[in-house]
């Protein structure tokens, strides 16, 4: 395997992860605050999706 250090595919790789890394936080964020307030089912989904 080719060495990705420094390539344009790391890159992408990068930003790609610390995009999803985000989105995920930010479910698991809403998925807490959705049950704190009695939302079960939404907290699920939230949960789910994250």
């Amino acid at each position: 395997m080719k060495d990705l250090k420094g390539t344009k595919t790391e890159k992408n790789l990068m930003e790609a992860f610390a995009g999803e890394s985000q989105a995920r936080n930010k479910y698991t964020y809403f998925a807490s605050k959705a049950k704190k307030e009695g939302y079960e089912q939404i907290a699920f989904i939230f949960s789910e999706t994250a």
